[in-house]
C-alpha cells in the first residue's frame, strides 16, 4: 500500500495520541441495548417523497454512498453557471430545486436557500443550533434542524423548504439528526437515548436506552440503523421502524496493538453497501462487515501498518477511509499523518483488492475534499481544482481551476455544486446553459 498524506500529528478524536502515556481505550461496560425501549402505539410514519434527482442528505443518502445516477450530474465540458459568497460553507443539500447551505463556523448561524438554476437567494433564516456546525438534512418538503440542551431552551424543528417557515417543533434535544427517508423517521441522539420521531409530525415513535458513546453512523438499506462507539469498536444494528436490535459486532481485535503510542478507534465515514458495512480505523485498517450479520468478511491490510515517526512525534499510519460507493467500487482516500499528499483508490467490495485512481505528483501537497460519483465518473475536489476521473480506468477526463480551496461536491438535477472556503459554485454542461 503506498504511503501518503497530511503532515500533522493527531488529536484523540481525529487520529493519534502522540505520547507514551496514551493507551488504547478499554472496553465499555453496561451497554443497555435492550432496556428502556418505549413505543408510541399511535405512531405510523409514512415514507418521505423525494425526487430521485435530489441530494437531500449530507452524503446523498443514509448509506453515505455519495453516488448518484449519471443523469443527476453534468457529464462533460463543465462550465460555471453561478456562484454564491458563503464563508466556508458546509456540504450543501439539494431538494425541490433549491440549494440549502450553512456556514461551518461563525457567530452568525443561518440557513440560506438558493435557486438551483439561477443561484438567486430565495430566503435566509437565522438558525439557533448549539453545535459549531449544523448538518443539514431534508425530506419531502421539510428541512430538519437539531438543537442540543442550552439553558433549558431545547427544541428540534422542521422548516418548510419553500420559505423557511416552521412546520413543527419538538422538545427532543439532539445536535445530530439522522433521516430515514424510506421509513419517514428522524433519529435523534439525546444523552443515553436513541429517539425515533415521525418526520411529518414531530411526534415520538420509539425511544431506546443505549450507552452514551454509541452514535448513528449510517443507515443500511433504508431500514437498519448502524451505531458505533469511536473508542472501543462496538457496533450495533437496530431496526429503524421499531428500535429492536438486529445484531452486535466488535471490531476492536483489529485495533493497533501498540496501545502505548496509538489510541486506536473507529474513524472517518462509515459507508453501507448492499452486502457490507465499511469501517476504517485510526490504526490504518479497512474492515468490511456482513450487513446482515455483522460478521467480518475481510480486512485490508491483513496486519496493522507501522506507526510513522519523525523525531519524537508519532503520526497516523497510512490507511483507507471510505469515501463513496458506486456500482462495484468502494472509493477510498488513503492518508496518513506523516506524508503530505492523499491518494484515491477503488476497492473491490467482495475481495478488498485495490486499484489506484488518483496519484498526485511527488512534489505536490495534495488534500482531497468530499468526493462524489455519477455513473462511471468520479468528481474529485483536489486543492484548488475540480477534477473528473473515469472510475473504471482512473484516466483523467477534465480539470477545472477554482479560486479557493475545494471542500466538497454535491450532484443533483444535472448540476455539480462545489463548496470552497469562500463560497458555493454551480457547474453545468456547456450545452445545457
Amino acid at each position: 500500500m503506498p504511503s501518503t498524506d497530511q503532515g500533522q500529528s493527531l488529536t484523540k478524536r481525529q487520529l493519534l495520541a502522540a505520547c507514551g502515556s496514551c493507551v488504547g481505550a478499554g472496553a465499555l461496560g453496561g451497554y443497555a441495548y435492550g432496556s428502556g425501549l418505549l413505543h408510541e402505539d399511535d405512531c405510523s410514519p409514512t415514507p418521505m417523497d423525494n425526487s430521485a434527482t435530489d441530494w437531500p442528505l449530507p452524503h446523498h443518502d443514509g448509506s453515505n454512498t455519495r453516488a448518484v445516477p449519471p443523469e443527476n450530474a453534468p457529464e462533460s465540458e463543465l462550465s460555471e453557471q453561478w456562484s454564491a459568497a458563503i464563508q466556508n460553507p458546509a456540504q450543501p443539500i439539494v431538494i425541490n430545486d433549491s440549494v440549502f447551505a450553512v456556514p461551518v463556523a461563525g457567530s452568525t448561524k443561518t440557513v440560506r436557500a438558493h435557486d438551483l438554476v439561477t443561484g438567486e437567494e430565495q430566503w435566509m433564516k437565522r438558525a439557533d443550533f448549539s453545535a459549531q456546525q449544523l448538518p443539514l438534512t431534508a425530506g419531502g418538503d421539510s428541512l430538519f434542524l437539531g438543537h442540543g440542551r442550552d439553558d433549558g431552551d431545547v427544541v428540534s424543528k422542521a422548516l418548510a423548504t419553500a420559505d423557511g417557515s416552521e412546520r413543527w417543533m419538538s422538545d427532543v434535544a439532539s445536535e445530530q439528526v439522522t433521516v430515514v427517508l424510506d421509513e419517514g423517521l428522524l433519529i435523534f441522539e439525546d444523552s443515553n437515548d436513541i429517539i425515533a420521531v415521525d418526520a411529518h409530525r414531530g411526534e415520538k415513535c420509539w425511544q431506546k436506552s443505549v450507552h452514551s458513546r454509541l452514535s448513528v453512523s449510517a443507515i443500511h438499506a433504508g431500514e437498519t440503523i448502524i451505531l458505533d462507539t469511536f473508542t472501543d469498536g462496538k457496533i450495533v444494528a437496530l431496526e429503524a421502524r421499531t428500535g429492536e436490535q438486529q445484531w452486535e459486532a466488535d471490531i476492536s481485535d483489529y485495533f493497533h496493538p501498540d496501545e502505548d503510542v496509538l489510541n486506536d478507534g473507529i474513524d472517518g465515514h462509515v459507508v453501507a453497501g448492499t452486502n457490507h458495512i465499511y469501517f476504517s480505523t485510526i490504526g490504518g485498517i479497512l474492515i468490511a462487515l456482513d450487513a446482515a450479520t455483522g460478521e467480518t468478511d475481510w480486512v485490508t491490510p491483513e496486519t496493522p501498518p507501522e506507526i510513522p515517526t519523525k523525531g519524537e512525534r508519532h503520526y497516523r499510519p497510512p490507511g483507507f477511509e471510505p469515501a463513496a460507493l458506486a456500482n462495484d467500487s468502494l472509493v477510498v482516500i488513503e492518508s496518513d499523518g506523516a506524508n503530505k499528499s492523499e491518494h484515491v483508490y477503488a476497492i473491490d467490495p467482495a475481495t478488498g483488492n485495490e486499484q489506484l485512481l488518483f496519484e498526485p505528483e511527488p512534489e505536490e501537497n495534495v488534500h482531497i475534499g468530499s468526493v462524489a460519483v455519477a455513473g462511471e465518473t468520479l468528481f474529485l475536489p483536489v486543492m484548488n481544482e475540480l477534477r473528473l476521473v473515469d472510475l473504471a480506468s482512473g484516466e483523467p477526463l477534465e480539470t477545472h481551476s477554482l479560486d479557493d480551496h475545494a471542500q466538497s461536491v454535491t450532484l443533483a438535477n444535472g448540476y455539480c455544486l462545489v463548496t470552497t472556503t469562500e463560497g458555493l459554485i454551480a457547474f453545468q454542461e456547456e450545452s445545457d446553459r
